[in-house]
């Protein structure tokens, strides 16, 4: 079957506007990926903090997470 130019650009536009969503989904799945790990990471560090017996107040400033947080990771 031939295609028409106009058939033809707007199957290119297609083709390339598909890869681009898979690339911009690829990107935002890294960085939420690195996000839910750092998240992680510092939950962790707060868990063994505590474990050691060191003070809310330095687990709050040492982490970045909130008084309440750490707090539910006590139980």
């Amino acid at each position: 079957m031939l295609m028409t130019i106009a058939e033809q650009l707007e199957q290119k536009g297609r083709e390339q506007g598909i890869k681009q969503g898979i690339e911009l989904g690829r990107e935002e799945g890294i960085e939420q990926g690195r996000t839910e790990g750092r998240e992680e990471g510092k939950l962790e560090t707060a868990r063994a903090l505590l474990r050691h017996g060191v003070s809310l107040d330095i687990i709050v400033t040492s982490t970045g997470l909130s008084r309440d947080k750490i707090e539910t990771l006590k139980h």
